[in-house]
C-alpha cells in the first residue's frame, strides 16, 4: 500500500513537472508573442492547477520515502526520521532542491506576468533536474554516478519537453485553422518540429545510455519483472516516436493542400501520443521504486 501510494504521487509530480516545463518551453519557442500570449491565456488554469498539484505531490514524497524505508505509515509522523531522510540521504537532499524549485514554479505560475514564458520554463526545468539525483543514479558513486545523473537530467528534460509541449501543439493546430493566426501558427509549428526532432534524438540517445547503465551490473534477464516493464516502456516510447514521425512526414506536409483531410488524423495521433506518454510516466513512477536485479 505504501509503495502504491508512493508510485501514484510520483506520477502526479512527474506529470505536473512535465506539463509545466514542456508547455512553457514551447510557448517561449513559438516565435510569436501574440500567439504565445493567446495560447498562454487558454492554458493558464491548467498550468496553475499543475503547479499546485506538483507542489503538493512533491511535499508528500519525503514522508512516503520515510514510510517505505521504515515499512510502516507511522514513520511519516516521526520528525526525527523525516529529518534523517531529508538531511542524510541523497534522496532527501534531492527532495530539498526539488521543493525549492517547485516553490519558485508556484510563484511564477500562480501570479503570472503575461509573456514570462522563459522564466517559467527555466524554473520548471530546474524542478525536473533533481529527479536525476533521486533515482537509480543516486545509488552509484564516482564517474559512473556522475555520468548516470547527467544522462538522467538530459533524459528528463527531453521527455518533459516532448510530452509537455504536445497540448501546445494541439492549440497551434487550432490557431492554424483561423486565417488571422495562420502565419504565426505555421511558424510555430515549424519551430515545434525542429525542437521536437532535437528532443526525440536526445531522449532516444539518453534512454539507451540509461538502460545500459542500469542493466549492465545484472545483465539481461527476461524473467525479471523490472526488465519486462522496462521493455514495455521502451516499446511505448518507440510507438510515440512512430506516431510523431507519421505526423511530421505524412500529415503535416498535407495540411496546406488538404487541411480537411490532414487536421483530424494529426490531432488524433497527437492525442494518442499524449496517452502513450502518460502511460510511460506511470511505468517510470513504479520502476523508480524497484530494483533492476
Amino acid at each position: 500500500m505504501i509503495i502504491g501510494t508512493f508510485a501514484l504521487l510520483r506520477f502526479v509530480a512527474y506529470l505536473a513537472s512535465t506539463l509545466l516545463f514542456g508547455a512553457s518551453a514551447m510557448l517561449a519557442l513559438s516565435g510569436s508573442r501574440g500567439l504565445s500570449l493567446s495560447i498562454e491565456a487558454d492554458l493558464r488554469k491548467m498550468l496553475r492547477g499543475a503547479s499546485v498539484a506538483g507542489m503538493l505531490s512533491v511535499l508528500c514524497l519525503l514522508p512516503l520515502q520515510t514510510a517505505s524505508i521504515a515499512g510502516e505509515w507511522q514513520a511519516m509522523a516521526q520528525t526525527d526520521m523525516l529529518a534523517t531522510v531529508a538531511l542524510q540521504t541523497r534522496y532527501g537532499q534531492a527532495w530539498i532542491l526539488r521543493v525549492a524549485a517547485m516553490l519558485l514554479v508556484l510563484c511564477l505560475f500562480l501570479r503570472p506576468r503575461p509573456g514570462w514564458t522563459w522564466p517559467r520554463a527555466l524554473a520548471a526545468g530546474l524542478a525536473l533536474l533533481p529527479l536525476a539525483l533521486s533515482g537509480h543514479a543516486a545509488m552509484e558513486e564516482g564517474r559512473t554516478g556522475l555520468l548516470h545523473a547527467l544522462n538522467d537530467m538530459l533524459h528528463c528534460l527531453a521527455a518533459g519537453f516532448w510530452l509537455g509541449s504536445l497540448p501546445v501543439f494541439l492549440l497551434f493546430l487550432r490557431r492554424w485553422s483561423e486565417p488571422a493566426h495562420r502565419v504565426d501558427a505555421t511558424r510555430a509549428l515549424m519551430r515545434f518540429s525542429t525542437a521536437g526532432h532535437v528532443a526525440v534524438a536526445a531522449l532516444l540517445l539518453s534512454g539507451v545510455v540509461n538502460a545500459a547503465l542500469i542493466l549492465s551490473p545484472a545483465g539481461l534477464d527476461t524473467a525479471s519483472a523490472y526488465q519486462q516493464w522496462l521493455g514495455l516502456k521502451i516499446l511505448l516510447a518507440l510507438a510515440m516516436v512512430l506516431l510523431a514521425l507519421v505526423n511530421r512526414y505524412w500529415w503535416v506536409p498535407r495540411i496546406r493542400r488538404q487541411p480537411e483531410l490532414a487536421l483530424g488524423p494529426l490531432r488524433r495521433n497527437t492525442v494518442l501520443e499524449v496517452c502513450v506518454g502518460v502511460a510511460i510516466l506511470l511505468i517510470v513512477s513504479a520502476l523508480g521504486l524497484s530494483a533492476p536485479q
